[in-house]
């Protein structure tokens, strides 16, 4: 018997998600590999998820969690008994006992790295990855990230500072502002007054921030959105672009990178795994959870109440 959270229809977590015991998973098919979960990052998108307002929305019955560390027991036996990360294909997430997955999308966990650090690196680090990538920046370039400590803004503020950049942070209290300072921000200012000039923005959040975001760009500035955790921003008047000769781009790492783009993929876990290693990331788990307390991890994830990276511990191997 196997432990699986399910969501049968759309709402808020902690009301849609119920935990369910169920007959053991069918063996993996061709091509598969069966996981035991250990651990489970979770991200706002897993609430999006349940909410259904996702940009990929998988029909209910369905399992969020997108990112999860653990160790191959079925399938190919190249991987049986491997140390691995994975990033589930949805709608079958990995908020449960195991999670069966391609093993196209299967990355092995140095050992170097613990299984809780790797359960929170995956979806923020390698979205701040690809984002500071797509952005093009350079050392010495000024970059604004905004929800700084959140999960994907202390990544970027990490992978920035990492690349050689200077970082200013927005973040709503006192307390979160002290966060992206520990990580590495040189300014944090908050949400209603962050007015600078920055080559490049990282939003996360969306809604009016955006638009208020594109009077901070320096001549060939560019701003990346990875989310909308404040909703869809109003349109944006191309001619507020062109007058800075800047660039609006949008990302969303998880629902197209890992089958798109797979060996940048896997350099960039290269890249992310040698600088946790060394210290220069530092997966910021500030609450751990257990698999029953996880829709109500969620819900406060959902309502702004956490810093940082929630994961879920699903295996006593977790540790």
């Amino acid at each position: 018997m196997i432990r699986r959270l399910i969501a049968t229809t759309h709402g808020e977590p902690q009301d849609v998600l119920r935990l369910a015991t169920l007959e053991d998973d069918p063996p993996p098919g061709p091509g598969q590999v069966k996981v035991a979960v250990h651990a489970v990052g979770l991200n706002f998108l897993d609430v999006s998820l349940c909410r259904g307002d996702y940009p990929v929305r998988p029909d209910p019955p369905m399992t969020p969690g997108v990112e999860a560390a653990g160790v191959v027991i079925e399938g190919d036996p190249a991987w049986i008994g491997r140390d691995v990360v994975v990033c589930p294909a949805l709608p079958h997430g990995a908020l449960g006992d195991t999670v069966t997955i391609s093993s196209d999308l299967v990355v092995p966990r140095p050992s170097d790295v613990d299984v809780i650090s790797a359960a929170a690196l995956p979806v923020t680090y390698q979205t701040a990855w690809f984002a500071l990538e797509r952005a093009r920046l350079r050392a010495g370039e000024t970059v604004l990230v905004h929800a700084g400590a959140g999960g994907v803004g202390i990544a970027t503020i990490q992978l920035a500072v990492a690349r050689g950049a200077r970082v200013i942070a927005t973040a709503g209290s006192v307390e979160k502002r002290a966060v992206c300072l520990s990580h590495g921000a040189a300014d944090v200012r908050p949400y209603d007054d962050f007015a600078c000039s920055a080559d490049v923005v990282i939003d996360p959040v969306g809604g009016d921030l955006l638009s208020r975001s594109l009077d901070c760009l320096a001549f060939e500035g560019r701003l990346v959105s990875v989310g909308m955790a404040a909703g869809a921003p109003p349109p944006v008047d191309p001619a507020r672009l062109i007058a800075r000769n800047a660039d609006l781009i949008g990302l969303s790492w998880g629902s197209r990178y890992p089958w798109a783009r797979p060996s940048e993929v896997r350099a960039a876990y290269d890249e992310l795994f040698r600088r946790c290693a060394a210290g220069e990331l530092r997966p910021p788990v500030t609450r751990v959870s257990s698999l029953e307390e996880a829709p109500s991890a969620l819900a406060d994830l959902a309502a702004r109440r956490t810093t940082g990276k929630v994961v879920v511990r699903v295996s006593e191997e977790a540790s």
